[in-house]
This record gives structure tokens, C-alpha cells and sequence, in this order.
């Protein structure tokens, strides 16, 4: 009884001292409540709290999970839930006041966090089948790695990674014992999770089980038959997201698998190992650097399991050739591409390293296990091999992410847990040795709370993230009393591209990987801003604006009244604004009317095509007369007017226009090609536009100057206007009404085309024709019709059918291979109980 409960008291300390430094690095990081920051950073801030607001308010109104139109003009919101926001744990936010959202999914990661070392301690004593109190020290460097300081904050893929310690032992049970439940179970609720980090898992599970296959032996037929049908059936009872997602995702940028031709290394092995030090700063940019730390102690361990005569060579091959793999993985183009599901990750780099990590701390533990048996030069050696490396890196890795005090903290806990070592080798007395474990506990709880605090959490403040919602909402509350047809709020300033998920009211910008990339292409055209991952509402004009059914702005100043928009009402520090150029939902342009094909980085001269095409007599925008002053751009304006700038230079991705009715004005994420607003600017005064990137090395700006013609804007409008939808409801997921034609035109809908949208016109089944390749659009002769549109995510049927039956499959496969066996083994006993009761019951003499 002694066993289990020392047993259980490490597995209980292995969760809880993971969650007792989180919480003190909150509270030292003032985090709320112990101040008045918040643990949100990177994705963390522009994206999972949007989300996780947008799915509350979802729920709470009753709606479908299918669509949204509070996610850019319009998403599949299924896809989004399965990327982010699939955890089932994070059905407690329910129970959350929405005030406290943020403290929720921070404190969700401490416990996530907890949850890592639990099962990596879990996971050593199982395999080592000790209950050794030392594999509390090597699951500590689990929770803490560099992986989890890096990435701790995307909240959607801590659960795969305190998963992927528990579907390792479940395969190495199947493959050992033939006992598959663990390794299914876990694997399905990995997928169901996160399906993105799951492929990375599934990847190592193929050659893990292929170095099981060589090291355990065994019956190997039956194994691989195991090990492909209960695969087959954790990927089939996850289907009921998987097939829905994987429909979406082919949809988006990531769907184009462009595979790379030519190999190519990124950088050395030293420089990768070098990644293994105490307070490496974390990458998560495009460099491809591998965050590798997991504790100091790695660096002399590893020498030491290699010297170690108690380990099978065939196992430290083995082991340490998938060790080599991943460290060329990380480095090789064609290799990362793979185990990224082929795709470059777009930032946020080498995310398997917590599978080379959970792979090297194996072998650390080892090692660490068998320190008493062995010889005491091994000890020295291994401390001896550290050292050198250190001083190595000293002498050969430069950069700026390898400082002086980087190597000698290293060189600190490296000595000290040497000497540990070595105390804990050659002492035998209880006393002492309970001291030696106490101190050898309090230097990785040292070491992984400097690390973590260095580099791992970022912070923001909660005030200023939070403090005007109330404001914006209260804001939208009285355009929806305006409005009845479907509409769109933007910003002329924003914290996120998701800030209208935040706040829950419909726009025109996203920032996710579900996004559509047809709408991305379509903004690229017109010169909006963009990238891989995100659309954006910034550089549309006043006709892109009217066309997306934008009617109305936030602003957080009273400085962007113009001719173009009127200040309505203002709350707080926030001013709403009313779009004076607007359309109807549902206008209609001439019958088979599509954007011109060229104009690749001439989103004004495309928009001056598209005026004339539609019926206005003279150019939307004219240009005005430009100087270069050094590497700037002047202007002085001739006429008061609204004025656009477009950029034509190539690398500049940060403007600062300085005069024109705001004074100052600072546009980021640029891109060639992207429009600038300039705002209203008076007959005389001078505009000039600078490079507000100080680390651009090529400073020289280029931005052609135009003048919007609001006389043919608004001819333009009008002819646009005259026929257009009427009596429109609409929901999260339909839209309904109806038009009269009196001469042929093309309906266009400001709503972006996803399978899964079934169109009726008049009752019948219509497909729809696309302007800009995707937004929605029906020719139309003279005539009355109704429309209704309702969406319903593709692959959901099928996903749903494919989960009932795997699930089912399981359930009859496990009942086989566990209640027969023991209902058969019931009965024999009943049977011979029966014989016995026979043979005892006197009969009569013959």
C-alpha cells in the first residue's frame, strides 16, 4: 500500500508543481487578479479570445455553429470551432461570467500546463515501471519546455501535447500486450481536439511503432494489424469534425500543397543544439528555429544513457537515429514541409519539437535511473561533454539569441545538477538522500521558473484590451435599430483584425487559417491588405466600401467626419460613424458582369474599369501631381477632396503620412499594390508619406496619388442601386428575400461562396455565378423572384455518419476482447461449481 501511495503522491505533484510556479509567474507578471494585466499575447490576443467570445455569443443566442457573420463577410464557423476551439474543456467557459473570459482561458493554460507534467510523469513510471520520485523532475522539464514557453499560448494545441505522452504508452501497450483501448481512446480525442498538431502525432506514432517493431520484437503481423485498424477507427471516431475541416481547409491557402523541388538547410546541428540552454529566446517568427529547451541537464544526460552499459545498443540506436530525424527535420525544407501537413507553417515554427523533447527526456530518464549503477566517471564525463559543449557554443554559434549570461546560467545548473548526481550516486543514508532529492526538486523548479518567466508568457493590459467593449457594443445596439437588411461595421483604427468578433457585431476583416481564400484573392485585387492567413477591410475606397455593405465606421476620435461620413453618436472615447456611400444588399450589376482580368497591383485603375463598365460617365479616381522629396513622397492638394495613395514599391510595409485633416496617420502590413485612405484634405495643404520601417533597408518609398471624383462615386451608386433585394431576413446562416427586376441584370450578394450553401430562386435549386471569384452572384431576366439561401457545412453528414460507425465498430471490438473473454470465463466457473455440487450430493447404493 506504501508503493501506490508514494506512487500516487508523485503523480499528484507532478500536476499540481506545474501549476503552483504558473501561478506565481502570473502573480510576478501581474497578472489579474494579482494586477491589472492579462496572459494574453500572439494568437492568444488576435485570435482565441475573438473566437472563444464569438462562440458565446453564439450559443447563448441559440444559433447554428455552421456560419458566421461576425467572422470576416462570412465563415464557416465549424471549421474555426475544429481549429481553435474544439476542447472539450473549453465547454467550462459557459460557466464563466464573459467579464472574466480572459482569466478563463489563462488560467485554462495553468491547468493545461498541470496536465502535461501529470502525464509525462504518468508515462515514465508506466514504461520504466518504477515509482522512482525522480520522474517528477523530468516531467517538470516537460510542462516547461521550450515548446511550451514558445507556444503555451495557443491554447488549442496544449491538449495534444499532455495527450501525446498517454497515446505513446497506449501504443507501446498495444504493441506489448495487445491492449489497443488506451491508444485509441487517446489518439481519437487528440484528433477531435486539434486535428493540425494530431498529424504531427500521427507521423512520430509511424515511426515510433517501426522502432518498437525493432526493439521489442513480438508478434509483428499482429502489431501492425493493431496498430492500422485502431488508427483507422481514432481518425474515424473524430470524423464527425475531421471531414467537415478538411473540406474547409481546401478552401484556404493551406489547402495549395505546393510541395518543394529543391532541398534545402536552414542551419547547423550545432545551432540547433545550441537551442538547448537556459533562456534560449523563444522563435515564433519565420526563421524556422526549433524551440528545444527542456532543462540543462539534457546536455550531460545524454552522454551519460550513451555510456550506459545497462541500455541495449539496439535501443540507443534506434532512439538516437529518431532523435537525428528530428534535429534534420527541423533544419530540411522538404521534411519540415511534411510534418507541417504539407505546408510551411506561416510563423510559429517547427511545431513537433515537443515530440523530440518528450523523445529526449525518455532517454534523459534513462539515464538518470541507472546513475546508481554505474561507474562515477560517467558521471564526470557526462559533465565534462556539457561543459565542452558550452564552451563550444561560446566559440562557434553567433547570434544574437546565444548571449553571454545564456551560456553561463547554463553552466550554472548544469555543475550544480553534476554534483547532484553525484551526491545522489555515492550517499546512501535516508536523511541525506531525502535532502539531495529536495534540493535537486528546488533547482528545476528554479531553472524552469527563470526560463519560463524569460520567455515564455506575455502579457497585455486587461483595461486596455477590455475597457471600451461596452462601448462598442452599446454603439452597434443602435445601428441595428436602424438597420433591417444585412450590413457591416468597420474600423478606421483596430487592436485586431478580429475585433468585431470580440465585440459581435458583422464586418469585413478575419484573421484565422479557416479563412476563405477566394475573399483574400478578391482583396488582393482591390487593393486591400492581406496575407495567408488574414483579410483585411484596410485600403478598401468608398465603392469597395458600398459593395461590401459597410455602413458604418467605429472611429476613436472625432477627426474622420468628412463628406464620406457623418458622426452619429459616440459613447466613451468610441464615435460611430454613418457611411454616406452606401448600397443595398443584393444590388445588381449589368448580366454577366465580372472584374477585368490584369491590373495586378492596380486595385485604382481596376476600380476606374469597374465604374465605367457599370454605367458612369467620367473616372472614379483622378490623379493628382506627386513629388519625391529624398526617399518621402509630397503632395500638395490643387482641390479639396478625399485622396487615396497607392503603393507601387515593392518591400515597403510600413507608411507614416504625416499632415491632411488627421495630422498623422500610420498604415502597417503593406503590400505592393495597397491603397492607401489619405482622408479629406483641404485646396493648399501638403500631405507627406515617409517609410515608417526603421529596420527596412531600403527606405525609398513609392505611392501614387488619386483624388476621388465623388460625382461619379455617386452616379455610380445610383446605378448600382436602382435594383437590389428587398424584404431581406437574415440569420447566422440564411438569408431570405426578394427583387423585381424591370430590365436583366446580375444580383450580386456581399456574402463569400463555400460548399455547403444551398441557393433556392422561385423554389428552384440554383447554383451561383461569381463576381471576383467569390462573392456570390445570379443572372437575372425581367421578372419577380424570392430568394433563400441556407448553409450547412459540407462533409458534416458524412463525418457524422463515418464517427457512428467507428465509434459503434470500437465499442464491438472492445466488448469482444474484454466482456466475452470474461463472461466465457464465468461460465466455466459456473460449470464447475455445477460438477463439484454434483459429485458432493450422496446418492443411493446400487
Amino acid at each position: 500500500m506504501r508503493w501506490k501511495l508514494t506512487k500516487r503522491a508523485v503523480l499528484i505533484a507532478s500536476f499540481f508543481l506545474p501549476v503552483a510556479v504558473m501561478l506565481a509567474l502570473f502573480a510576478v507578471k501581474r497578472i489579474y487578479p494579482f494586477g491589472d494585466r492579462s496572459f494574453l499575447s500572439g494568437d492568444l490576443y488576435h485570435q482565441y479570445m475573438p473566437f472563444f467570445s464569438e462562440l458565446l455569443h453564439k450559443v447563448k443566442a441559440g444559433e447554428n455553429l455552421g456560419f458566421s457573420f461576425h467572422v470576416g463577410i462570412g465563415s464557416n464557423f465549424l471549421a474555426l470551432f475544429v481549429y481553435y476551439l474544439a476542447s472539450p474543456f473549453h465547454a467550462l467557459a459557459f460557466l464563466v461570467p464573459e467579464t472574466f473570459l480572459t482569466e478563463f482561458i489563462g488560467y485554462l493554460i495553468v491547468f493545461k500546463t498541470g496536465l502535461c507534467g501529470l502525464t509525462a510523469c504518468c508515462y515514465l513510471q508506466k514504461h520504466f515501471d518504477t515509482e522512482d520520485p525522480g520522474t517528477l523532475f523530468f516531467s517538470m522539464f516537460y510542462a516547461f519546455s521550450g515548446f511550451m514557453a514558445a507556444y503555451s499560448y495557443n491554447i488549442m494545441w496544449v491538449d495534444c501535447i499532455w495527450l501525446a505522452p498517454l497515446i505513446v504508452l497506449g501504443l507501446e501497450r498495444l504493441v506489448k500486450e495487445g491492449k489497443c483501448t488506451l491508444y485509441c481512446v487517446t489518439l481519437a480525442f487528440s484528433i477531435f481536439t486539434n486535428y493540425y498538431i494530431s498529424i504531427m502525432i500521427c507521423i512520430f506514432l509511424v515511426l515510433y511503432f517501426g522502432y518498437l517493431m525493432i526493439v521489442c520484437g513480438g508478434k509483428r503481423l499482429r502489431g501492425l494489424g493493431n496498430f492500422v485498424l485502431y488508427s483507422l477507427l481514432a481518425g474515424g471516431m473524430a470524423a464527425m469534425l475531421l471531414i467537415p475541416e478538411v473540406c474547409a481547409i481546401l478552401r484556404t491557402d493551406f489547402g495549395d500543397m505546393d510541395f518543394p523541388t529543391k532541398v534545402e538547410s536552414w542551419f547547423s546541428v550545432l545551432d540547433m543544439l545550441a537551442r538547448h540552454l537556459v533562456c534560449v529566446y523563444t522563435e515564433r517568427g519565420l526563421d524556422h528555429w526549433p524551440n528545444l529547451y527542456c532543462g540543462s541537464a539534457v546536455l550531460m544526460l545524454i552522454p551519460m544513457y550513451l555510456m550506459n552499459r545497462k541500455i541495449s545498443v539496439r535501443e540507443k540506436f534506434c532512439r538516437m537515429g529518431l532523435a537525428g530525424f528530428f534535429l534534420l527535420s527541423f533544419s530540411t525544407n522538404i521534411l519540415d514541409f511534411i510534418w507541417h501537413g504539407l505546408n510551411y507553417p506561416d510563423s510559429l515554427p517547427a511545431r513537433q519539437s515537443f515530440l523530440y523533447i518528450f523523445l529526449v527526456l525518455t532517454m534523459c530518464y534513462d539515464a538518470y535511473r541507472h546513475v546508481r549503477e554505474s561507474e562515477g566517471q560517467q558521471i564526470v564525463n557526462g559533465y565534462l561533454w556539457a561543459v565542452g559543449f558550452i564552451l563550444f557554443c561560446q566559440r562557434f554559434v553567433d547570434h544574437e539569441d546565444f548571449e553571454l549570461g545564456v551560456k553561463l546560467l547554463t553552466f550554472l545548473f548544469v555543475t550544480m545538477y553534476a554534483v547532484l548526481l553525484w551526491l545522489h550516486r555515492t550517499r546512501t543514508q535516508a536523511d541525506i538522500r531525502w535532502g539531495i532529492a529536495v534540493v535537486a526538486l528546488a533547482a528545476v523548479l528554479a531553472e524552469c521558473s527563470v526560463n519560463m518567466w524569460d520567455t515564455g508568457i506575455g502579457t497585455t493590459g486587461r483595461s486596455a484590451y477590455l475597457g471600451q467593449q461596452a462601448d462598442y457594443r452599446a454603439l452597434y445596439e443602435l445601428t441595428r435599430e436602424r438597420e433591417e437588411s444585412l450590413y457591416r461595421v468597420e474600423k478606421f483604427t483596430r487592436k485586431t483584425k478580429n475585433d468585431a468578433t470580440l465585440t459581435g457585431y458583422p464586418s469585413a476583416s478575419v484573421f484565422s487559417s479557416t479563412m476563405n481564400s477566394q475573399v483574400m484573392d478578391l482583396y488582393t485585387r482591390l487593393g486591400m491588405r492581406h496575407s495567408k492567413v488574414y483579410y483585411c477591410f484596410d485600403g478598401a475606397t468608398a465603392l469597395v466600401s458600398a459593395m461590401l455593405n459597410v455602413n458604418y465606421m467605429f472611429g476613436e476620435s472625432d477627426r474622420y467626419a468628412c463628406s464620406l461620413y457623418t458622426e452619429l453618436a459616440s459613447s466613451g472615447d468610441v464615435y460611430l460613424y454613418e457611411c454616406n456611400a452606401t448600397l443595398p444588399f443584393g444590388f445588381c450589376v449589368p448580366v454577366g458582369y465580372d472584374l477585368p482580368e490584369g491590373y495586378e497591383y492596380q486595385a485604382i485603375r481596376l476600380q476606374n474599369s469597374m465604374a465605367e463598365a457599370f454605367g458612369a460617365s467620367g473616372k472614379l479616381f483622378e490623379r493628382a501631381a506627386e513629388k519625391k522629396s529624398g526617399d518621402d513622397v509630397v503632395f500638395t492638394a490643387d482641390r479639396g477632396g478625399i485622396y487615396y495613395g497607392l503603393l507601387t514599391a515593392s518591400g515597403t510595409k510600413k507608411v507614416e503620412c504625416i499632415g491632411g485633416s488627421r495630422d498623422e496617420e500610420v498604415f502597417s502590413d503593406l503590400r505592393r499594390g495597397g491603397i492607401l485612405y489619405l482622408g479629406y484634405v483641404e485646396a493648399g495643404q501638403t500631405v507627406t508619406l515617409t517609410n515608417g520601417d526603421e529596420e527596412d533597408e531600403t527606405p525609398s518609398i513609392g505611392v501614387d496619388i488619386y483624388r476621388l471624383n465623388q460625382e461619379v462615386l455617386e452616379e455610380t451608386l445610383a446605378l448600382l442601386g436602382r435594383q437590389h433585394l428587398e424584404n431581406v431576413v437574415w440569420k447566422s446562416d440564411f438569408i431570405s428575400g426578394e427583387i423585381r427586376l424591370e430590365e436583366a441584370g446580375r444580383m450580386v450578394l456581399s456574402v463569400p461562396w463555400e460548399e455547403g450553401w444551398d441557393v433556392t430562386i422561385n423554389g428552384e435549386k440554383t447554383e451561383p455565378e461569381l463576381l471576383g471569384g467569390c462573392l456570390m452572384a445570379f443572372d437575372l431576366e425581367p421578372g419577380d423572384y424570392e430568394l433563400e439561401m441556407k448553409y450547412r457545412p459540407a462533409g458534416a453528414a458524412a463525418g457524422g455518419i463515418v464517427s457512428g460507425v467507428s465509434i459503434v465498430l470500437f465499442l464491438a471490438l472492445t466488448f469482444r476482447g474484454r466482456i466475452l473473454p470474461s463472461l466465457r470465463s464465468r461460465c466455466c466457473r459456473d460449470r464447475a461449481d455445477e460438477n463439484n455440487d454434483t459429485r458432493d450430493v450422496p446418492g443411493e447404493s446400487p
